[in-house]
């Protein structure tokens, strides 16, 4: 006789719970009804999906970020001369240019549909950062969550915004599309000197990498220690049990590092934040501070010189022709 083994039953359905606070803010505004998705379970996950709670904030943002979508796919349409099919077929291809210098944008092919797009841009991701405030207010909880939000919209205004207002020019910022991104970053390195040799840039990558192996390590070590009450993490932090022990005393045994049930949640925020914040002070400061960074690695002792491009030879170049300009506007030699 075939020995059957019962499968565990999916969990109920969780509700939120009503509060005064969600009634008195577009009536709480919860898009959908709870779902579950039997085959999360499989993977260890919570096979529950919705609702979403929205509110004020959350309705303004998807309010904005459609408005902006709608802008976008109008001007890659316009772009593709009305032909719907080229911009499903060259999508990737697709690129709205930022105007020149930092003025209005003398009509909407020359810049506008940029300008625009980025102020619902704007408006959008600021709209779900009060969303996400109103919703800890709502619970009690303290910053953090908003903390790790605000880091990645400064990194991209940054990018956007930040940089090009410094520079003084519109057109510093990459154009709208997939490719034009990548096209963006590329040439961003190649123009000041390789980014690689950018401190700022190392220090990034560090906390890239390593809030990736402290998510990793972190996540095994509750896996692996669940049976013991480790995975229980808000009580451990006020109450360490022998799974918590025996965790500390495992990588304090493998690696000589400590860390407790509060303070491994604080590495691995800092790290995560690091990555964006890290990355925002290097490409805020190449240009206005760091013209090349291959230079500054010599003169710092950073970088080896190597082959015909010595420190002479890049400072003797031609100046760059500012972003935009034809070649009658370009700068004599410096």
């Amino acid at each position: 006789m075939a020995t059957v083994i019962a499968r565990p039953r999916l969990p109920h359905l969780e509700t939120p719970e009503d509060h005064p606070m969600d009634r008195g803010d577009l009536g709480g505004l919860r898009l959908g009804k709870p779902v579950s998705i039997p085959v999360l379970s499989r993977f260890g996950v919570s096979t529950q999906t919705g609702a979403i709670w929205l509110g004020t904030w959350g309705m303004l943002s998807v309010m904005f970020f459609v408005a902006g979508l709608a802008v976008l796919t109008y001007a890659g349409i316009e772009q593709m001369q009305g032909n719907v099919w080229m911009l499903v077929k060259y999508f990737a291809n697709v690129q709205i240019a930022p105007p020149n210098g930092l003025g209005m944008a003398p009509s909407l092919e020359e810049g506008g549909f940029w300008q625009i797009n980025l102020l619902f841009w704007a408006l959008s991701v600021m709209c779900w950062a009060g969303r996400c405030y109103n919703r800890l207010v709502r619970y009690s909880w303290r910053p953090y969550l908003l903390f790790a939000w605000l880091s990645a919209i400064l990194l991209t205004a940054t990018i956007w915004v930040f940089r090009p207002l410094v520079m003084g020019s519109w057109a510093e910022a990459p154009s709208l599309g997939l490719n034009s991104d990548i096209d963006w970053a590329q040439n961003f390195s190649v123009l000041w000197g390789n980014l690689y040799y950018n401190p700022w840039h190392m220090l990034a990558i560090f906390f890239l990498f390593g809030s990736t192996m402290l998510w990793g390590m972190h996540g095994a070590t509750i896996l692996a220690t669940a049976s013991e009450g480790s995975h229980q993490e808000l009580a451990e932090i006020k109450d360490m049990h022998s799974g918590s022990h025996k965790s500390m005393l495992f990588w304090r045994w493998t690696m000589g590092f400590n860390a407790n049930p509060k303070t491994i949640h604080d590495w691995l925020l800092w790290f995560a934040m690091g990555t964006v914040i890290a990355s925002a002070i290097g490409i805020i400061v190449t240009g206005p501070i760091v013209k090349d960074w291959y230079v500054w690695g010599v003169d710092h002792g950073w970088v080896q010189q190597y082959g015909p491009m010595t420190r002479d030879a890049v400072n003797g170049a031609p100046a760059l022709a500012p972003v935009g300009a034809t070649t009658s506007q370009a700068p004599p030699a410096r």
